[in-house]
């Protein structure tokens, strides 16, 4: 239902700024609203918020960019929700099953 297209280093020195970039595409003809966010362990640190909510529909795919600071593995969640107001249309689709999407990088330090 989802497809993602992600831009990352795979290598990085320690406590360089990195950007990581999500390109968020559906094949499905409604569109769908989904709040986006970057996992980490340890926790990002960084002066923003690191969750998004966009309307996606087939046509119009939507990229997120996060620039921060290094540390190791991230992983790109992508949910989507039942949330008014997003959308154009009010109508909006959200799957019975499989509302989570996820996709994990490592980012090597050296």
């Amino acid at each position: 239902m989802l497809n993602f297209d992600v831009d990352f280093p795979q290598r990085a020195r320690a406590n360089e700024e990195v950007t990581l970039k999500l390109k968020v595409l559906t094949e499905l003809r409604e569109c769908m609203v989904i709040k986006t966010h970057l996992q980490s362990n340890p926790q990002i640190e960084g002066p923003f918020n690191y969750r998004y909510t966009r309307c996606l529909c087939e046509d119009t795919p939507v990229t997120f960019f996060w620039d921060f600071q290094t540390n190791s593995k991230y992983k790109c969640m992508v949910d989507i929700i039942n949330e008014k107001n997003i959308c154009i249309e009010d109508i909006s689709v959200v799957p019975n099953e499989a509302n989570r999407y996820y996709t994990v990088r490592t980012l090597f330090i050296g």
